[in-house]
Formats: structure tokens, C-alpha cells, sequence
């Protein structure tokens, strides 16, 4: 990352921090999983916060893949000066191949493999592009389960239109959030997309069960 970027995205991490550190209950387990070099950090997605959560948890920059933000035209010039990957429809074609030119200049990428909102209820489909990521250029991922109770996930007025879909816009702005960062997953040789998939989404369930079970949970 240009060091301009880097600065800035750094500035705006700090803010975020200190937000966290007033207003919410924010713990995080497992850092000590996350390994040096360029990696993919995977998680579920549940609020539209989540995003500016997750860049607190690593000590590196991340280039994250973000579709709806980049429509919000205040938000979109902050993106692109951190240097996040834009997933807008008419962007999308370029995600993988700008994702795997971070990878092989030693950074790491974050993704929801979701693609949008779930109801922490049941997860929703998880695309591939994850995975078409690690097979053009495999490096370890990381699956990370984040979550917080329902009651503390408000919905806000305004939602993203992008095309004929809208977007909700849930927001965790107090209260309680919590993430679980897993152990680097690795394949072998010849692996299907498909069980890339499905290996980090059972990894990224396991996760969350383990913070409503073993951890803090309320």
C-alpha cells in the first residue's frame, strides 16, 4: 500500500478504535491464529458496520472487498483512498484479478463470501470468489465469525439502491460485538471451489458457536 494510504487508512482506523472503545463492548479472540505474510480473511456479514469493525482486528492493512459502499459517494472516495477492492456490478469482473495483485505483493485481502446482510439467523449463500481467489493464488485463509446479539443491530433509514436491488443498511452502533478468529486453513492440491466454500463456511459457523458457547455471550 502507497504510503499516503497507508497513513490514511490508519488515521481512520484510530477513529475507529477510539469509537469502539467508548461505545461498545467490542472482544476479540485469536489473534494469535492470523500468520505473517499475504492471506484472505473470510467472515460472515450481518451489519454494514462490520467492515469498519474488522480493520481494528488486524495490525496490517487490509484491501477488503466492498460492493454497495463504493455507491455512496462520500463513503466510495474514502474506499478507494484505503485502497479497498471495489465489488459494484460493473466492477465486479475485476475483483479477483485486483485481489490476487495485493496477494502476490505480500498484502492481504478480507471478503464476505455472503455478499450481503444475513439475519444472524441462518447464513446466506456463499459465493465462490473466495475461493477463485485462493486457486489462482493459494495462501492461507483465515475464517473469522463475528457477531452480536440481534437486539443491537438497528436498521437505518437510509438503504442502497444499486441497479433494481436494494440494500438494507443495519448498523451496530452500541452494545456488544464480538469476533472469533479461526485457525489458517490450507488445501490440497485439485480442491473444488465448492469445498473451499463449504470448509470455510462450516469453519466460520464453528466460530460463532464457539463465542455462544465458551465465550461472552448475552
Amino acid at each position: 500500500m502507497h504510503w499516503l494510504k497507508k497513513r490514511i487508512y490508519n488515521f481512520i482506523k484510530k477513529g475507529i478504535k477510539v469509537y469502539l472503545n467508548i461505545f461498545l463492548e467490542f472482544r476479540v479472540w485469536g489473534v494469535e491464529n492470523i500468520p505473517d505474510g499475504p492471506k484472505i480473511f473470510c467472515s460472515n456479514h450481518f451489519s454494514s458496520t462490520d467492515p469498519f469493525f474488522m480493520i481494528t482486528v488486524m495490525d496490517e492493512p487490509v484491501h477488503m472487498v466492498i460492493g454497495p459502499g463504493f455507491s455512496v459517494p462520500v463513503f466510495r472516495h474514502i474506499l478507494k483512498a484505503g485502497e479497498q477492492i471495489n465489488a459494484l456490478p460493473e466492477r465486479r469482473k475485476f475483483v479477483i484479478s485486483e485481489a490476487v495483485e495485493y496477494l502476490k505483493k505480500g498484502e492481504s485481502i478480507y471478503i464476505f463470501p455472503e455478499g450481503d446482510l444475513n439475519d444472524q439467523v441462518s447464513f446466506r449463500e456463499f459465493y465462490h470468489g473466495m475461493a477463485k481467489i485462493y486457486l489462482t493464488h493459494p495462501c492461507p485463509i483465515i475464517p473469522i465469525g463475528v457477531v452480536s446479539p440481534i437486539r443491537y443491530v438497528k436498521e437505518i433509514d437510509k438503504n442502497i439502491k444499486i441497479g433494481e436491488t436494494t440494500f438494507r443498511t443495519l448498523a451496530v452502533m452500541s452494545g456488544k460485538y464480538y469476533t472469533n478468529i479461526g485457525d489458517p486453513l490450507s488445501f490440497k492440491p485439485h480442491v473444488t471451489a465448492r469445498e473451499i466454500t463449504d470448509t470455510v463456511k462450516e469453519n466460520i459457523k464453528y466460530l460463532i458457536e464457539d463465542i455462544k458457547t465458551n465465550k461472552f455471550w448475552s
